[in-house]
């Protein structure tokens, strides 16, 4: 049941992950080959009709967001309406540096509402993570949110600019570009500092080599808890 448990909210947090990704990569380029034949004012209606769906779908669902994503998230309609009635395009290149501002509000938020949503994440995903490492979630999350906040005002200016050619290239490649290096750093870092070998794959077994636990103090910690865990399974196996 915990193998899938874990699959089910991996495939969750991936199939969300590359919807929201895929949309916003997606935009810029969308946007270009649309305005041509609809005008702003009709491209802007359309993404307000779906944009309002989507709204009341949340809705409707009871989806709770933080505060200050929902402050930040309603500046898309408005972004879109103001499209729709005085047809500047820029308004409608504005769109992503709200979503990715309501990303960075949203992961702000849970640093001052209990645990971060990188944590949440993480138990989401691996149950057994240990308690320690909440101060690198908090740490990772605050960064987030740093990343989002920049992207949100780079994309902006580059809108406001009229750098239109520019602004694609940052918004619907450069970003997820600098987020895929962003992540894979983050990996290997997050794997020297804990060094938390608990699933034993090819990649743990080489990384333990490379950085063994023993030599650390996170190292020992980690060891610790994959030991206590496994001699826990084991007792529960017995009982039952």
């Amino acid at each position: 049941m915990p193998d899938r448990r874990r699959t089910r909210n991996w495939l969750a947090v991936g199939a969300l992950g590359a919807l929201l990704g895929g949309v916003l990569i997606a935009y810029p380029f969308a946007l270009a080959a649309a305005t041509p034949r609809l005008g702003v004012p009709g491209v802007a209606w359309l993404l307000l009709a779906l944009a309002v769906f989507s709204i009341a779908v949340q809705a409707w669902r009871g989806v709770a967001l933080p505060r200050g994503a929902v402050a930040a998230s309603l500046g898309v309609p408005v972004l879109l309406a103001g499209a729709a009635f005085s047809g500047d395009a820029r308004l409608l290149q504005l769109v992503p540096s709200a979503v990715y501002l309501a990303l960075a509000a949203g992961f702000y938020a849970t640093l001052r509402s209990g645990d971060s949503i990188i944590e949440r994440a993480a138990r989401a995903l691996v149950p057994e993570a240990p308690d320690f490492i909440r101060p690198y979630c908090r740490k990772l999350t605050a960064l987030w949110a740093l990343f989002f906040a920049a992207t949100a005002i780079v994309a902006a200016a580059l809108a406001l600019a009229g750098k239109r050619s520019e602004w694609e290239l940052f918004t619907g490649r450069l970003v997820y570009a600098l987020m895929l290096v962003a992540s894979g750093v983050e990996f290997l870092v997050r794997k020297t500092w804990f060094r938390y070998y608990f699933h034993g794959g090819w990649f743990d077994r080489i990384w333990a080599k490379l950085f063994p636990p023993e030599a650390t103090p996170e190292g020992r910690r980690s060891m610790q808890h994959i030991s206590a865990y496994w001699n826990a399974s084991r007792k529960d196996c017995r009982k039952d």
